[in-house]
């Protein structure tokens, strides 16, 4: 609890509102600071209790100038369902005693479940077989009605309770019945209350009898209207004694009183049922003392009648001893309405302490408000959290980002010192690449240099004895599959200028030779990639005949790489007389042919490696002549830096 909280106390009552304004110091102790009573100028009906209760309220606010907002209400017994029933003893959870009381409550509620309000108490008892249960119902719409009007003016209601239990736990907060059992009978407008208080054990009944009735009896009496009724018995009412007292002078007056008899004796006749019903259900004893409250219970004689009808000692229910008044109040006002704040008594308990029997009748909607309420703190700390998180992490991102500004400056500066050598290692190493590059092509400069004497080392590693090259000329690009139209036998007389050279073969085939190789002139673009894709090799041989030398064995190959030498063909022995007048299987050629195919430095397609040209010589008879095409089988490429 705050310190100095406020709270409003609203009694609602059939004929009357009740107001009181308590104050809450921080040890809780309850003061009561304003308190307003005022009754309906109009009769309450479903249509306008909505809007006499708002319009009274404000003005009641206005004229006691309470400054709470804060409202407990309490509704009256006349609008509330009371019930009482027994739950066996068994080991229930809270889950299962709550439909138990909803089973207990359905029983006796005579509304659909879903149109009323409810709640319920379990009540502690002598009976060791079982506890009692009080189950407490009211229509929503009545509910709805009353807080839509409270908020109308201004006002937050946080409970809504009902007048007999607020009366209860008014008398049990001024210690009655500890020690015996009492009944308070609080008369009201419309309805009395009576409820018994024994111990921890609570029992009330609502009994449909109160001032309304007495007024009601004198209209019917008199002939006369309800005003007129109510203004008798104001002026001239008591409750007649009877017996052995005397008459009053005044007729009116002494009919009056025998009709508030009459109707004084109706009550006591339920209150009689009511304590036979307390005793039998309950386990309860007899009340040995009463209590009047209720703004019906100041009737002259009231207090007499029922001690005297009752035996008991009754007397009037003061529920101030309990509340610290402050200066401010006027005690004599606050003096004659007093029986009639019990119940706002109890409802100022309800907000300070815990109270015998606590029950609540708030509608959903602002159940869930509240609820919601409760949970805003929570919420405000939960974002307060966040944003103390992301004030934390926009710090941290903060002081991180000019820490790293402050090391880059400083890098910066570190930089600024060390640029110039850096300069000078770039520059430098911009040399080295060059040098780099010089030495690169230097390196394909001198392997190009050991690729020509491996060539020519194969050639002559392959060629027969009887067999001389007169020419080898590099054949620049791809090599083009040779396929002449066709190869006969040439004459041995024929010219030396008859060749099976085609057009493309003496141009773009085979190109320029390398003037370093004997051949013409090559591509001459200095920085151009060249490819060397064969070879175009010239020679001559000897016409073989009997015992030649294709059948001698081969040197073994000196190449940096291992190549495997190739079997020697298998050929037949030429005849004798035989003449080179076309290629045979023996000639020398055509065995150079085979083993160049067979090598692996040069390709084993007919097509690429092939012979194009052969011829007798013409100086010589025993002699022919010869012109090849060898594809390398890895082309040669290199970068041309200029003729040679």
């Amino acid at each position: 609890m705050a310190k100095n909280d406020r709270i409003l106390a609203i009694d609602i009552g059939a004929t009357s509102i009740k107001l009181c304004e308590f104050e809450y110091d921080a040890a809780g102790t309850m003061s009561l600071s304003v308190f307003a009573y005022r009754e309906y100028e109009e009769e309450l009906s479903e249509d306008t209790r909505m809007g006499v209760v708002a319009g009274l309220l404000r003005q009641m606010l206005a004229e006691s100038g309470s400054r709470a907002r804060k409202t407990l209400l309490s509704m009256s017994g006349q609008s509330v369902l009371l019930r009482f029933g027994k739950i066996p003893y068994g080991n229930y959870d809270r889950k299962q005693i709550k439909q138990l009381a909803e089973f207990e409550a359905r029983r006796n509620i005579p509304f659909a479940i879903d149109e009323v309000i409810w709640d319920y108490q379990l009540i502690a008892g002598d009976d060791p077989e079982a506890v009692d249960v009080m189950s407490v119902v009211i229509k929503d719409s009545i509910v709805e009605q009353f807080t839509s009007a409270v908020s109308s003016v201004g006002l937050e209601p946080i409970l809504v309770d009902v007048a007999p239990v607020c009366c209860y736990n008014t008398a049990r907060a001024n210690d009655l019945g500890k020690d015996e059992c009492v009944a308070v009978l609080n008369i009201g407008g419309r309805s009395t209350n009576l409820i018994f208080v024994e111990g921890e054990r609570f029992f009330a009944r609502t009994i449909p009898i109160a001032g309304y009735s007495i007024t009601q009896q004198i209209a019917k009496e008199f002939g006369i209207g309800f005003p007129e009724a109510e203004e008798l018995k104001r002026h001239h009412g008591f409750v007649s004694l009877g017996g052995a007292y005397a008459e009053p002078g005044s007729e009116t007056a002494a009919s009056v009183s025998k009709i508030i008899r009459n109707v004084m004796a109706r009550l006591h006749g339920e209150i009689s049922r009511s304590i036979s019903i307390y005793k039998a259900q309950q386990k309860g004893s007899a009340p040995a003392k009463m209590y009047l409250t209720g703004g019906s219970s100041i009737l002259t004689y009231c207090d007499l009648f029922f001690s005297e009808k009752l035996g008991i000692p009754v007397e009037y229910f003061n529920p101030f001893p309990v509340v610290n008044i402050l200066p401010g109040v006027d005690r004599q006002r606050l003096g004659e309405v007093a029986h009639m704040f019990s119940e706002t008594i109890g409802l100022g308990l309800r907000f300070g302490v815990a109270c015998p029997i606590e029950v609540s009748l708030l509608p959903k909607d602002i159940r869930r408000q509240q609820m919601l309420s409760a949970k805003k703190p929570y919420f405000v700390a939960a974002m307060l959290s966040v944003l103390v998180l992301l004030a934390t992490v926009w710090i941290g991102l903060s002081t991180r980002a000019d820490a790293t500004e402050y090391c880059a400056k400083q890098l910066e500066t570190v930089r600024g010192q060390y640029e110039p050598n850096l300069n000078k290692i770039e520059q430098m190493n911009s040399s080295a690449q060059q040098m780099d590059a010089q030495c690169k092509k230097l390196t394909d400069l001198l392997m190009q240099r050991t690729v020509w004497p491996m060539l020519l080392n194969e050639l002559y590693r392959l060629k027969p004895d009887d067999l001389w090259l007169t020419s080898i000329k590099p054949i620049f690009g791809e090599v083009a599959p040779y396929e002449p139209s066709s190869i006969g036998p040439t004459s041995i007389s024929g010219s030396p200028e008859e060749s099976l050279f085609s057009s493309q073969d003496s141009g773009m085939m085979f190109g320029g030779g390398d003037p370093g190789m004997g051949g013409g002139g090559s591509p001459g673009v200095i920085g151009q990639m060249v490819k060397i894709g064969g070879l175009n090799v010239e020679g001559m041989y000897v016409v073989p005949g009997k015992g030649a030398s294709e059948f001698t064995e081969l040197p073994e190959p000196v190449f940096p790489f291992s190549v495997p030498p190739p079997a020697a063909p298998a050929s037949e022995e030429p005849g004798q007389g035989q003449v080179a007048q076309q290629p045979g299987v023996g000639s020398p050629e055509i065995l150079f042919l085979e083993r160049l195919r067979s090598s692996r430095l040069f390709s084993a397609d007919a097509k690429m490696t092939a012979l194009k040209l052969f011829k007798q010589n013409p100086d010589f008879k025993n002699a022919g002549n010869f012109t090849m095409q060898i594809k390398l089988e890895f082309p040669l490429e290199f970068m041309q830096y200029g003729n040679r």
